[in-house]
């Protein structure tokens, strides 16, 4: 297994997308961490091996649905990622509820 990490700022995307694709990781499940600064929420990115599957794991400072906090408002999340993600390619989504 190669661990590789990058500590960047999105004006580095460029780098990151460039070690993502690198043909020696393509058979590698690689997973960044994101954070979104202006909601103070984050996750885990994760791109599996082959590039055709990306999960998102929201576990940094999870943003809960207000009137049920035990339960991750993933509407919020979709509608922040889905935009980045048609733009690489994203075909669908599948999105399931983890409670905490």
């Amino acid at each position: 297994m190669t661990r590789t990490t990058l500590n960047s700022a999105p004006g580095h995307i460029d780098e990151v997308l460039m070690v993502l694709d690198a043909k020696a990781n393509l058979p590698y499940t690689v997973a960044l961490n994101v954070y979104h600064a202006e909601a103070k929420t984050g996750g885990m990115l994760m791109f599996h091996a082959g590039r055709t599957d990306v999960s998102f794991i929201p576990s940094i400072d999870r943003r809960p649905i207000p009137s049920a906090p035990e339960f991750t408002d993933l509407a919020w999340y979709l509608d922040t990622l889905v935009p980045a993600l048609i733009t690489a390619g994203l075909r669908g989504y599948e999105a399931h509820e983890v409670r905490y």
